[in-house]
């Protein structure tokens, strides 16, 4: 993930692909792949896209989307 395309990318992804895209990055954070640089970024994702979300006055698009991941973990399994 590149920190510096996705602040530029932000302001132009639909409120469903923010949500998508958050769930993405909780998924990471929480699960990591031992990689202590994948969760960093997944976390400073996570707070580019809250920022994107108050802008918006949307933050509690993002608090779904990231209560329904880390409420039901099993999400995150790839199969």
């Amino acid at each position: 993930m590149k920190i510096d395309k996705l602040e530029r990318a932000l302001s132009s992804m639909s409120n469903k692909a923010l949500i998508r895209f958050v769930k993405r990055c909780v998924c990471r954070a929480m699960l990591g792949s031992g990689n202590c640089t994948d969760e960093g970024e997944a976390r400073e994702a996570l707070d580019m896209v809250y920022v994107e979300c108050s802008r918006r006055g949307k933050e509690r698009l993002y608090d779904t989307a990231y209560a329904s991941v880390t409420h039901n973990p099993e999400r995150c399994d790839i199969y």
